[in-house]
């Protein structure tokens, strides 16, 4: 864990696993709260918990960590050095439980089955990228932060710039385990975070993902930490 006092707030950085039920769910309600208009999402709290992180993070492919604020849940970025096969891994390992994640998202709202056409083409797009691309490949999987912590007056007041501490603390854990490059693939439209990205130094390439207009994200890791 990594904790630093910034103006009159305490900024900590911690790990989590799949264990600690609590902070999953902490993870999991910051993924609807921030990131609701993801395909994952659409399938409900439920889904994104055991689907989206417990069978990864039981699998060890995938990592999240938690930031907070005086104590307060802020912001999470979750990441892995598989980017090419971590989604294959989990349906593999997991795919009676997932499939039943999935019966129980239906049952408790049938109109989600438009969310799982949406999720399967994304995860079926995915699929596709091994003939361009090799593990071990560093992805930031999704990071979201609070608006609270993204304001102005508070960044002005405290010094703590969130985004840019969960990218560098995924980039070093990846640096840590031998990974090279990092990546993340952002919605075209989503300039705020494109704006983030550009100005830690990442170059970008045009991506598609299941018919959608992207944008791959590239940082190289094998430098010195920012």
């Amino acid at each position: 864990m990594t904790k630093e006092p910034f103006g009159n707030a305490a900024v900590s950085i911690r790990e989590i696993d799949a264990e600690n039920a609590s902070d999953l769910r902490t993870i999991s309600g910051l993924h609807m709260e921030l990131l609701d208009f993801g395909p994952m999402a659409g399938l409900g709290e439920r889904f994104v918990r055991r689907a989206c992180y417990g069978f990864h993070m039981d699998d060890g492919t995938l990592r999240c960590a938690l930031c907070e604020v005086d104590g307060r849940p802020a912001g999470f970025i979750a990441y892995t050095d598989r980017s090419i096969t971590f989604h294959r891994e989990g349906l593999r390992s997991h795919w009676l439980a997932a499939g039943f994640s999935v019966m129980m998202a239906l049952l408790q709202d049938p109109r989600r089955v438009i969310a799982l056409i949406r999720a399967s083409r994304v995860v079926a797009s995915r699929r596709s990228e091994s003939a361009e691309h090799s593990d071990p490949l560093g992805e930031v999987v999704c990071m979201a932060v609070r608006r609270d912590y993204l304001q102005a007056d508070f960044v002005k007041r405290t010094g703590a710039r969130i985004s840019e501490r969960l990218m560098d603390y995924a980039g070093e854990q990846l640096r840590g385990r031998g990974v090279s490059r990092m990546r993340a693939l952002v919605d075209a439209d989503n300039r705020s975070a494109l704006m983030l990205y550009h100005s830690l130094g990442a170059t970008f390439e045009s991506y598609e993902q299941a018919g959608e207009p992207m944008v791959e994200v590239w940082f190289e890791l094998d430098g010195a930490a920012r």
